[in-house]
């Protein structure tokens, strides 16, 4: 397990990402989020704004289409865990290990093994806004000893990936969801295409 000098005891920053998706990276299946940013984001689209932070379940806009079929039920497993109305709940967190732009649809494609998105999610990302880049992150799941549940506040809402949550969520007590031989060994095998 990583030191526990290097975990942050805090932090107050959180990403948003399909529920769907944060169901994959809690079980180990997905390692790579695969990023182009909000239509709201400012400047050229995603950045890495923090290394670590607390993963933001969305409920909206989700595409079940552009998932892998085997991994479509997630949603409903995911829902089972939603926050009620008004609120939001937090179950991981999220560890930026490595991380590359590209427009390269070969390197994308690549990377399927440590994702649950399937061909034309990655089209689809690649058609919008063609301009700018997406972004890959190798990205580690930390579980928090027990689930934190916040009030949703106004400035939570709209379509952007990063959330200042105005107060600090501890992370006293994380758990790595893939200890770190198996972490180490997935990540091994997909750094060629995040060099």
């Amino acid at each position: 397990m990583m030191p526990a000098a290097s975990i942050p005891a805090t932090c107050t920053t959180a990403l948003k990402e399909w529920a769907t998706v944060l169901e994959a990276m809690a079980r180990g299946e997905q390692v790579v989020l695969i990023r182009k940013g909000g239509l709201i984001e400012p400047g050229t689209g995603f950045e890495v704004l923090s290394p670590w932070f607390a993963l933001y379940p969305t409920f909206e806009h989700q595409a079940v289409n552009y998932l892998r079929p085997a991994f479509r039920g997630y949603f409903e497993q995911a829902a089972t865990r939603r926050a009620p109305e008004g609120q939001v709940r937090f179950d991981l967190v999220g560890q930026i290990v490595r991380s590359v732009t590209t427009g390269d649809a070969t390197r994308i494609a690549a990377l399927a093994p440590a994702h649950i998105y399937n061909d034309a999610f990655v089209t689809q990302r690649l058609k919008w806004q063609p301009q700018q880049p997406l972004v890959l992150a190798a990205v580690r799941a930390w579980r928090l000893p027990a689930p934190v549940v916040l009030p949703v506040q106004p400035h939570y809402a709209g379509c952007k990936s990063w959330v200042d949550l105005g107060r600090e969520v501890s992370f006293a007590g994380l758990e790595p969801v893939l200890d770190d031989h198996t972490f180490q060994r997935r990540l091994e095998t997909i750094a060629p295409h995040l060099a």
